[in-house]
């Protein structure tokens, strides 16, 4: 069935900073690492800082040693002041919202106001906030419990960070009519929450369901759930996949997708993944077919093995070189084995990135272990008939491929600690990167270099290079909560994801420039300005990421893959015409 993800679906900024300052402390900081509650309201989340070792602190010890994480719903200041008494160094990953909330709390507070606390009385973000409101706080949940209120000369009212705006502006009206005049945070409901709450009302016109993921315990998702309902669209809140109704789903022909702040990526992903999977109301048979047929060549890696075939044509061309099969078979096989081995290496981070890749990979399990083991020998065999500079080439790089997760050494450079390939920053779309080029641009030059100039294959591995950078790097982004929970520091985790995007834009311009320059260069310079093409489009999907059109998934994927395979087609047409 058709789905279509709320574009402010996923973590919250607050959420995404707690859970990157937890992740980071797991391979940063020696003793016990502790949070006080839990970090965020998400138990799947919760289970896998368990599982790295993270203990959640249910009272204040009298002492202990180790670092402690005030949850992102933050936490009284009496609390966080035990805390440090009881000798833990205490890290504060409190959303920056909350923390403004707290903070003009203790302000009207302090100039003798009744701060009315708008939002649920037993929720920790509002506990904390009482906290800061000392014994002139007053919690109440909605405008009719205004009238329990003490008598008071002067009132303030701020909201619980995930509220829904016109609850709080109901309760500031009804104490304006009790009290007169008031001072209101107007800005104490997060810009997150209302964003996701005004999406999902422009959703409920455009879907026949919703679906919101997160924790069951998750205040902000429950309410995301009712405005749905309230928007007049059924709605479900759901937890993991497993909730999903089906029985009333398959009605839908298309869905909407959204999540509370505390949802990762990877539990919405899984949700979409099944109903993307399955059959809607008035959805084509062949639409289907087609769709599965797709994702079966990304999971299986036949999809980036045939653009790597393919882009093979084009880097041959661009040398003078004629194509053949035997090129196009070292490219294909090569990387079909690469991708293979990468995906039994980065297991754990792939559960994470990818769920329905990781899910094809226990299913299909030896399949894909002989198809890696037959894709590698035969890359091999193909560059050993090729001449011995191929075979030796073939044999170094897969090599560096394999030894890439398997630590050899261990040296420390500034904050890291470096014991693999793998663990150099940002080494994971660069790695890719390379050994696109040596496999396209290198080993054709080496299997006629009487026939090359070898300016021209630097000319022509600098493209290739910088085309899977690209595509690297936006996968890079995909990917960066598996990565970081692993402790893979990858481009967008050194650089976070704008200026990664920054960068990916950039490099999309130099390519285009790169290639723009091949008369002056190339043999047969007509082609790099045909391929300018794939410059476009590389920009293309880059704009509709940025402007999330599209979601990432299997049909992103297939889209960005897809440049490759353009690559060869501009230059067999190119070919064709020439008359070569």
């Amino acid at each position: 069935m058709r789905v279509r993800l709320a574009k402010t679906a996923g973590f919250c900024m607050g959420v995404r900073e707690a859970m990157e300052t937890a992740l980071g402390l797991i391979h940063r900081v020696k003793g016990p690492l502790y949070t006080f509650g839990p970090l965020i309201h998400n138990p799947q989340v919760l289970q896998l800082l368990e599982e790295k070792g993270v203990i959640r602190l249910k009272e204040i010890p009298a002492a202990a040693e180790g670092t402690v994480i005030i949850r992102a719903h933050g936490v009284p200041p009496q609390q966080e002041e035990a805390l440090r008494r009881a000798g833990l160094n205490v890290v504060d990953a409190t959303c920056p919202w909350v923390k403004s909330v707290q903070r003009l709390s203790r302000m009207y507070a302090g100039r003798g106001h009744l701060v009315v606390i708008v939002g649920d009385a037993d929720h920790p973000e509002v506990v904390g906030l009482l906290g800061y409101a000392g014994d002139r706080g007053r919690v109440v949940s909605g405008p009719e419990e205004v009238a329990a209120l003490p008598e008071a000369e002067k009132v303030a009212a701020v909201a619980q960070t995930t509220q829904r705006p016109e609850v709080f502006k109901a309760v500031v009206k009804a104490l304006e009519k009790r009290y007169g005049e008031i001072q209101h945070g107007r800005k104490a409901i997060c810009d997150a929450t209302q964003n996701r709450q005004a999406e999902v009302k422009r959703l409920a016109g455009a879907v026949d369901a919703l679906v919101v993921v997160g924790g069951f315990d998750s205040g902000n998702t429950k309410r995301l759930a009712e405005v749905g309902r309230a928007a007049g669209v059924r709605s479900w809140h759901v937890e993991t996949e497993a909730d999903l109704d089906w029985a009333a789903l398959t009605e839908c022909d298309t869905v909407g997708v959204t999540s509370g702040a505390s949802t990762p990526n990877w539990m919405i992903r899984k949700v979409v993944r099944e109903l993307e999977t399955r059959r809607g109301r008035g959805e084509s048979f062949g639409r289907v077919v087609a769709e599965r047929v797709i994702r079966f060549l990304l999971r299986s890696h036949l999809m980036v093995a045939l653009g790597a075939a393919s882009l093979s044509v084009a880097t041959c061309l661009l040398q003078g070189l004629r194509p053949s099969l035997g090129l196009m078979g070292v490219a294909f096989f090569y990387i079909h084995s690469m991708h293979i081995l990468n995906q039994f290496l980065d297991k754990e981070a792939g559960e994470y990135n990818d769920p329905d890749r990781a899910k094809f990979l226990v299913r299909h399990r030896w399949l894909l272990i002989g198809a890696g083991i037959v894709s590698a020998f035969m890359s091999l065999f193909l560059g050993w008939l090729m001449g011995r500079w191929v075979f030796i080439l073939l044999v170094a790089i897969s090599a560096a491929g394999v030894l890439y997760s398997v630590p050899l050494v261990s040296i420390k450079v500034g904050r890291w600690r470096i014991r693999r390939l793998k663990d150099v920053p940002g080494s994971k779309s660069m790695s890719a990167a390379l050994a696109w080029g040596a496999i396209t641009a290198l080993v054709p030059a080496l299997s006629a270099p009487g026939l090359v100039n070898w300016l021209v294959t630097a000319f022509v591995f600098v493209a290739v290079t910088l085309l899977i950078y690209i595509r690297s790097g936006l996968f890079d982004i995909f990917d960066v909560q598996g990565d970081r929970i692993v402790g893979q520091e990858t481009i967008p985790i050194l650089l976070g994801e704008p200026r990664t995007r920054r960068l990916l834009w950039l490099l999309t311009g130099v390519l285009g420039l790169v290639l723009a320059m091949g008369p002056l260069v190339l043999p047969e310079p007509g082609l790099s300005w045909w391929l300018l093409l794939c410059v476009g489009y590389a920009a293309g999907y880059l704009y509709v990421y940025q402007k999330r059109w599209l979601h990432p998934g299997a049909r992103f994927e297939a889209l960005v893959e897809a440049n490759a395979l353009l690559a060869g087609l501009i230059a067999v047409v190119w070919w064709w015409a020439r008359g070569l």
